[in-house]
């Protein structure tokens, strides 16, 4: 059997997500006749792709919540989807929608190592932040950082800090699936997401120029 694209989580699925997954599945609905699709299927997340799954969970048989449309880890699992070669889409920020307010490396008395260790991006609490690329989560918490997510992918660590909530806690994630909330926890002046950029395993002040 072909590989199989694994599934990326329920918070994948949301409004302007845009992924050659969601392509993929689009086919494999139409394939399966549950397409509610006035053209073909397409790379963005829209409400032909929501009744198309809900076709699908209700062939299966599921029902109420079970059949609303977001996919699930067990229609997923037999709808074999095949793998995608595109790893995700291209992310602009962490947090779509916004860019940086406070740069890495500026200088400051209030940060314990004299410089801004990562690039915040001041958002309303609650606001989605996405992985900028395919890799593994791992949530944490502490004083500083409050709730975290540190996203493993290439050889190095990207830390999602002051979190409200978080969406995964482990596991792989794709590139653009969402997995966080903005917050203030930790140290925090106000609500914005923390992010910075390690090598894989490195410590706090190994950061480096947190592009992806």
């Amino acid at each position: 059997m072909p590989a199989q694209e694994p599934f990326p989580g329920a918070a994948f699925f949301h409004k302007g997500q845009h992924s050659p997954v969601i392509t993929a599945m689009g086919k494999r609905l139409v394939a399966e006749g549950c397409g509610k699709y006035r053209t073909s299927p397409g790379p963005e997340w829209t409400d032909a792709d929501r009744e198309s799954y809900a076709a699908w969970q209700h062939k299966l048989g599921f029902s109420a919540s079970d059949a609303d449309g977001t996919p699930g880890q067990q229609s997923w699992d037999r709808l074999h989807v095949p793998a995608t070669s595109g790893g995700g889409h291209q992310v602009s920020s962490p947090v779509p929608g916004h860019a940086v307010t406070t740069s890495y490396h500026k200088k400051g008395p209030h940060w314990s190592l004299g410089y801004h260790t990562g690039a915040d991006y001041a958002a309303a609490k609650g606001t989605p932040c996405v992985a900028v690329l395919s890799g593994t989560v791992r949530a944490g918490q502490d004083g500083s950082f409050g709730n975290y997510l540190v996203l493993r992918s290439g050889g190095f660590d990207y830390w999602y800090c002051h979190l409200s909530e978080r969406d995964v806690t482990s596991g792989p994630v794709r590139a653009g699936q969402q997995v966080a909330k903005v917050g203030s926890t930790g140290n925090a002046t106000g609500p914005h997401l923390h992010f910075e950029k390690r090598p894989a395993g490195g410590r706090f002040g190994s950061d480096m120029p947190p592009n992806w």
